[in-house]
Formats: structure tokens, C-alpha cells, sequence
């Protein structure tokens, strides 16, 4: 029996150079980040733990609130005229969300909204300029499988 793994080269990175509202780029331009990028990382968030415990309660009892997206973590290399770069320079300037999609190489997509929080780059001597995008993720998440067929 063979592992069961996606290889990550081939997987590409985009986000909208404008403001978006839904997880469709529909009517969006879309800026590639995967030339920039070099790690991506989902980290998802944790849903509020609600107390339901009454005086009847015999022992603590809980719900979930709402789900929380988490947020989305690109490192890779600075390059300030990039498309996909400046389109994070402006989200961050304008407080905006904006739409990025990930596409695996067997075509399976993660999309989401998102805020950027923090921009950072870091340089060394005999290295190249190094970045990193921090982005909170608002709404849900949109996870959809390979499409099948050829």
C-alpha cells in the first residue's frame, strides 16, 4: 500500500486586489502570492465553550458558540512591487478584507476572507530579503474537494 500524501509543489496562492465580500471571485482580480510564498499555514480557531449548567445540573454541561476561522500564516520573500504584495500593503492600510484561495495540486481549494494583521520582513547579511504576512481569516472557511474526472 502506497502513503496517502499531496505534494505541495504545484500549489498556488492568490488574493484580491480589492475589497471582497464572499469566498467567489467573481468580478475580483486576483494577484498570485505562490512566486512570493514559500509556507502557508492554517492554524484554525476554537469555538467559544458556553456553560449550560443550571441549578438542576447534575454535572457541568456545555455547548459551542460560534466557530472561529482561525487564521492564515504566509511566509516567503519580500518583494515590494509584487501585485499580490501590494494588494496586502493596501488591505492593510484600508482595514478591508480581503479573498484568498489556495489551490492544491489535485485541485481541492481553501478560500476565505481575510484581514491582514501584521506584515513583517527580516534581512541578513549574504541572504535575501525575507517576509511575512499574517492574516485573520473572518466568516467561514470554504473547503472544497478535487473535482472528479479528468
Amino acid at each position: 500500500m502506497s502513503s496517502k500524501v499531496l505534494l505541495v509543489q504545484g500549489t498556488t496562492l492568490q488574493i484580491s486586489t480589492q475589497e471582497a465580500a464572499s469566498t467567489e471571485p467573481t468580478g475580483l482580480t486576483m494577484a498570485d502570492l505562490d512566486c512570493t510564498a514559500r509556507q502557508l499555514q492554517w492554524q484554525g480557531g476554537q469555538a467559544t465553550e458556553l456553560d449550560t449548567s443550571t441549578l438542576c445540573s447534575t454535572a457541568k454541561e456545555f455547548r459551542l458558540g460560534l466557530s472561529d476561522s482561525g487564521t492564515l500564516s504566509v511566509t516567503g520573500f519580500w518583494k515590494s512591487d509584487d501585485a499580490a504584495q501590494k494588494a496586502i500593503k493596501a488591505a492593510d492600510k484600508d482595514k478591508k478584507p480581503r479573498l484568498i484561495v489556495v489551490t492544491f495540486p489535485d485541485r481541492s481549494k481553501f478560500a476565505c476572507l481575510a484581514l491582514v494583521q501584521q506584515r513583517s520582513w527580516d534581512a541578513q547579511v549574504d541572504g535575501v530579503v525575507g517576509a511575512t504576512f499574517n492574516f485573520r481569516i473572518t466568516g467561514e472557511v470554504e473547503e472544497t474537494e478535487p473535482p472528479v474526472g479528468p
